[in-house]
């Protein structure tokens, strides 16, 4: 009798410990995960910003071709098609609903 309790308190140790060990192994992974997301969110906000930046640039530049007295289908012109008239509409109007510079 004295083996059975010994062998399934051994079963269960060993059972224990490679539970405890499964969960360090998931925690571990997980926090990888974390980390690799964590990184890539960053990267996002920041580029996200930066864009937002050079397209009120780009609007301003718009805006200041605009003051010279050419259409918006001028500046497409200008740009050599490097824009549409879409586009140039949409960053044209930006500083004007953004102009707090947030």
């Amino acid at each position: 009798m004295t083996d059975t309790k010994v062998g399934d308190q051994s079963i269960r140790r060993a059972a224990r410990q490679a539970a405890v060990a499964a969960q360090a192994r998931r925690r571990a992974k997980t926090a990888e995960r974390d980390k690799r997301l964590d990184a890539a969110a960053l990267t996002l906000i920041v580029t996200l910003k930066e864009r937002d930046g050079l397209e009120r640039r780009a609007g301003a530049a718009i805006r200041a071709m605009l003051a010279e007295g050419i259409s918006l289908a001028d500046v497409v012109t200008w740009t050599d098609g490097e824009t549409t008239l879409k586009e140039a509409t949409r960053l044209a109007a930006l500083d004007a609903q953004d102009g707090d510079g947030s």
